[in-house]
């Protein structure tokens, strides 16, 4: 019974030791961006932009995606290059993943997100997701349970007024959109009817035949 218990806790404790690794990570890179938000005035989309704030090492093995931690040592450990917007952790059991997204031209967010890794570890592992909102200056962090493992999605840091404000917009421009095609379908309409009219007018216009050649049904003798 005992050992029964013991089992399941022991699994807890490895994956929480492992998740660690993880929380630090996606900390590290939200502190980063941050510093480099604040000197450049833009988010970063690869990991250049945040050499000058904070080091990142990455496992570079060949099947660090299949094999995670299994393929993951001192001889395959590096620092991350310029134009990383992802990596695979030193310990191989985690792969850390950022980018930007925005709902309007000025609404834009930065997302991490460190997802188990590797085939044994990538379904029994816990992720971390992180997010920076430098318009509302809003970063949070959340740290899965071993209760909800797996990969998880990237996390939001959008507030409720800035997406309310983004489906304002969309509205408005779906509306301008309508009124826009509105119009161009009653120029195109009007068009068509000044073109028929013009057609009527022109067939009025002909000189109209009284008297047709009886040899000949196309051939007029006397017009009107």
């Amino acid at each position: 019974m005992t050992c029964s218990v013991s089992l399941p806790l022991f699994g807890t404790v490895i994956n929480k030791a492992r998740q660690k690794e993880a929380t630090l990570i996606v900390n590290s890179v939200l502190k980063a961006v941050k510093a480099s938000y604040a000197r450049d005035g833009f988010l970063p989309s690869k990991i250049k932009s945040l050499e000058k704030f904070a080091s990142f090492q990455k496992c570079i093995s060949e099947e660090v995606s299949i094999k995670g931690r299994e393929v993951c040592d001192l001889n395959t450990i590096t620092k991350t290059e310029a134009n990383d917007d992802y990596f695979y952790s030193p310990s191989g059991n985690y792969k850390v993943e950022f980018k930007t997204i925005g709902i309007s031209n000025s609404d834009i967010i930065f997302q991490v997100r460190a997802i188990p890794n590797g085939v044994i570890y990538r379904d029994k592992g816990s992720s971390v997701t992180g997010c920076f909102n430098p318009i509302e200056g809003i970063s949070s962090i959340k740290e899965y349970s071993f209760l909800n493992v797996g990969e998880k999605e990237f996390m939001s840091c959008f507030t409720a007024l800035q997406i309310n404000k983004a489906e304002e917009a969309r509205k408005a421009e779906e509306a301008r959109k309508a009124e826009e095609a509105r119009k161009a379908e009653e120029a195109r309409k009007a068009e068509e009817a000044r073109k028929a009219e013009e057609a009527r007018k022109a067939e009025e216009e002909k000189p109209k035949c009284i008297y047709w050649n009886p040899r000949n049904p196309s051939q007029c003798f006397r017009y009107k």
